[in-house]
């Protein structure tokens, strides 16, 4: 079979892929492909070795030369080495070290799919509430603990526990922290005291599911127990059901059901909450394989994903599968670094970017995508997705997942708007439903970014029309009290439309944001740009017009003392301005932390300050100056303080989002001496191997990472523009399927060449602070920056 060249191939991709599966069914097929740009581009990686290249010419031999009965997929054995060295480079205890005094992340060592409807990790303490595991915790009970927990602010629902015993005897973990890897979990168990007990524990997960290998030994009767807070087992034809009502809030008639397949030889024993599936003793040691699955809409839709995903497959078709999927994202960023052990960093940041928010629709019987909606209770069509808050992942983690997960963003913005349209207003922190936590509509911002490149045609796969209605409605239409209860909208639209500020003193404010206004103000106007540059790529120039003039109204900056300030509804300034006080107007920060929060109007922001270089002296105050702190609006020192002192980069607290965007803002003011310098120191010693300086939140920490260390930066969802940082990598070559490949060379990169002396584009030189995301995207290419250990004269 031949394929045409990356010019001229115009076979629909949904044909193509189809031809792949189809071809992939025989035990040996080559094609002959005519250009070996082709062959990369229509062959995804996993699925090809390239035999010879004959001039410009390729012949491809495909790599799933199986039967849909033996599996389809990767395994073990012929699994590429720099697939399993890109997984192991993944470290997933990196943040776990946290508790609620302080945080190194707050993150938990997750094994899952991307995006997986579940996640699996380990839980080491009974007694920690939301920090149900500590790395710190080294002879613990075995429990394993699937979880839907985002955070441990807001909790955890539908979760339940795996235990296992010999002859009554509870196992206990050995060495589980070297097999803790993206796809799967390996524990060594014992029994404590007793050298008897002794048995070795395997899990990897499917999409709603798990499949576990367990090898138990000889002469012990040993059993697998599963335990619900809150719920209750039956059992029926060989399978124990049971369903879970753990919700922690935000979600109507919510179950969680499990099915659990018992193996031949073994018997269930049922409580309300507990059930024991029991293997009996033999007189060898015995390797046992139980699969089980999930669902949020019934017994039989969770017994039905079960057969459909794990039905007749054994363990390592399933391990190779989950290992065939994490190889697949994650290999669309090929990096290196003059520092190889910051490849181990690039990829634990890029793998967890890519477990939130995870997807909640299922497989229904005739095929097509249904989800339990947990704002109606009832079942629906399509896609669904949770366990995100839009106030930290606006900034950075959906503009990464522009950039290399593209296809992923489409399918993702489809479930966004399916909560939109159940719910009457766009979730604001969903968990299932939505959770009262943060404040503002910055969803807007993601919708508008998808909204402009489906536009541009780099983004389908969702309702384009109903998207821009979601993020309309926050921007033009006041909320009723019901939404305002539950964190919907945006409070005081009224006023803010009329006067250009949220005012401190207003009731709804005061009821529902507390005191935030200063920085809800903030977060309108941010939100505002966005609507607005997904209005203008639709054609409602009328609407983008006001929007822009609503933005770059800065009422709440105050030019006696440059600062964004919080103002009562008579115009005046709220109470004296204390720079390091947190709160008072501002969101887990201080005046300082948001002095320059104006990502959408950096020109403007520039002028409110005096100019460039007032701008580029006031953003170094910030970086110069102590990290001392006062608590007070919030009345007690909260972990954000703590971690923000530590980091000791002054009042740059990057411990948490407010201040993401400032070494953008400052590159794209033209303080690039500053901003090169600061996003390396940056990069270098708060984003380790061990933990991150604060909470990761969902990817969005992370994303930062991914984004600067690439030397890109998305300051403004629905803008064109990436902002150009200095770059952690030496190289990069970023390829997504449909795209042409992207190459990142920084040659001169060192730990003391971070200044940036220029950037080319496919060898012409860019002169402006930033690159085209469509230029990348359509045309792709070389993106060469030149490094110097001097700063560059002027700026």
């Amino acid at each position: 079979a031949q394929a045409w060249s990356v010019e001229d191939f115009s076979v629909p991709a949904h044909l193509w892929r189809t031809f792949l599966d189809v071809m992939m069914g025989f035990k040996l097929v080559t094609l002959h492909i005519a250009t070996y740009a082709a062959a990369e581009r229509l062959i995804p990686v996993t699925d090809r070795r390239i035999l010879a290249r004959e001039g410009q010419h390729a012949l491809v031999q495909l790599r799933r030369n199986v039967t849909p009965e033996q599996g389809v997929g990767l395994t073990e054995e012929d699994s590429p080495a720099e697939s399993s060295a890109l997984l192991d480079s993944a470290n997933l205890l990196t943040g776990t070290d946290s508790d609620s005094f302080f945080s190194r992340g707050n993150v938990l060592p997750i094994v899952a799919r991307p995006f997986g409807f579940n996640h699996w990790a380990p839980q080491t303490d009974e007694t920690g509430g939301a920090w149900w595991f500590s790395p710190r915790s080294g002879d613990a009970e075995f429990q394993l603990r699937c979880t839907h927990q985002p955070s441990p602010w807001i909790g955890d629902y539908g979760h339940f526990l795996i235990k296992a015993a010999a002859d009554g005897n509870p196992y206990r973990f050995g060495d589980w922290q070297s097999a803790l890897k993206p796809q799967l979990l390996h524990a060594s168990l014992h029994g404590g005291t007793d050298d008897r007990f002794k048995a070795d524990f395997k899990m990897t997960p499917s999409m709603h599911g798990a499949i576990l290998m367990v090898a138990f030994p000889k002469r012990q009767r040993n059993e697998l127990q599963f335990h619900l807070d809150a719920g209750m087992w039956n059992e029926e034809s060989k399978a124990a059901f049971g369903y879970t009502t753990v919700n922690g809030g935000g979600a109507t008639n919510f179950k969680m059901h499990i099915a659990v397949q018992s193996p031949e030889g073994t018997t269930w024993a049922l409580s309300d909450n507990v059930a024991t599936l029991s293997f009996p003793s033999t007189p060898a040691a015995q390797q046992r394989t139980v699969r089980l699955a999930t669902s949020f809409i019934s017994a039989k839709q969770a017994l039905r994903n079960l057969e459909d995903e794990l039905g007749g497959k054994e363990f390592k078709a399933v391990l190779a599968e989950t290992k065939r999927e994490w190889t697949n994202l994650l290999s669309r960023a090929r990096v290196e670094f003059r520092n190889a052990s910051r490849s181990k960093v690039f990829y634990t940041n890029l793998q967890r970017s890519l477990l939130y928010p995870r997807f909640l629709q299922e497989k229904s019987e005739d095929g097509s995508w249904i989800h339990y909606s947990a704002a109606t209770g009832q079942v629906k069509s399509g896609p669904a997705v949770a366990d995100e808050g839009f106030w930290d992942a606006y900034r950075a983690h959906y503009p990464m997942l522009s950039l290399l997960y593209p296809d992923k963003l489409g399918e993702l913005m489809n479930g966004w708007v399916n909560g939109y349209l159940e719910a009457g207003w766009l979730p604001t922190w969903a968990s299932p439903g939505q959770r009262n936590c943060m404040v503002g509509t910055m969803g807007d911002c993601s919708l508008a970014d998808a909204i402009v490149k489906s536009v541009q045609g780099f983004v389908s796969g969702f309702n384009m029309q109903a998207a821009f209605n979601a993020i309309r409605k926050d921007a033009f239409e006041t909320p009723d009290d019901g939404a305002l209860a539950q964190d919907l909208g945006r409070p005081a639209l009224q006023f803010y439309m009329e006067k250009g500020y949220v005012p401190s003193d207003h009731p709804d404010v005061e009821a529902r944001a507390g005191q935030q206004s200063a920085a809800l103000t903030l977060n309108y106007k941010v939100a505002d740009s966005c609507v607005a540059r997904a209005a203008r790529a639709l054609g409602k120039h009328e609407e983008s017009n006001l929007l822009m003039q609503r933005s770059t109204n800065h009422q709440n900056f105050d030019s006696a003392t440059n600062y964004f300030r919080p103002k009562r509804m008579d115009g005046s300034w709220d109470g004296e301005l204390d720079p390091i006080e947190w709160g008072h107007g501002f969101t887990e920060g201080n005046a300082m932390h948001y002095r320059f929060y104006a990502p959408h109007d950096v020109a403007g922001l520039a002028k409110l300050h005096g100019g460039k270089a007032k701008l580029c002296s006031r953003i170094q105050e910030m970086f110069s100056s102590s990290g001392d702190f006062h608590v007070g609006t919030y009345g007690q020192e909260i972990h954000e303080m703590r971690e923000a002192a530590a980091t000791g980069f002054g009042q740059y607290a990057h411990n948490n989002q407010p201040v993401h965007d400032i070494l953008y803002i400052a590159a794209a003011a033209g303080c690039k001496t500053l901003a090169h310098r600061y996003l390396r120191e940056v990069m270098a010693k708060l984003y380790r191997s061990d933990s991150w300086s604060g909470d990761e939140d969902t990817g969005e920490m992370s994303s930062w990472y991914v984004l600067s260390s690439l030397g890109l930066f998305s300051l403004l969802p629905g803008s064109d523009d990436l902002v150009l940082g200095s770059p952690e990598v030496s190289k990069a070559v970023l390829k997504v399927p449909g795209r042409p490949p992207i190459t990142i060379e920084a040659p001169d990169n060192s730990d003391s060449a971070f200044y940036v002396h220029g950037v080319m584009l496919n060898g012409r030189e860019l002169h402006g602070p930033s690159v085209e995301y469509s230029k990348l995207a359509h045309t792709g290419g070389t993106l060469t920056f030149r490094m110097s250990d001097k700063p560059l004269s002027g700026s």
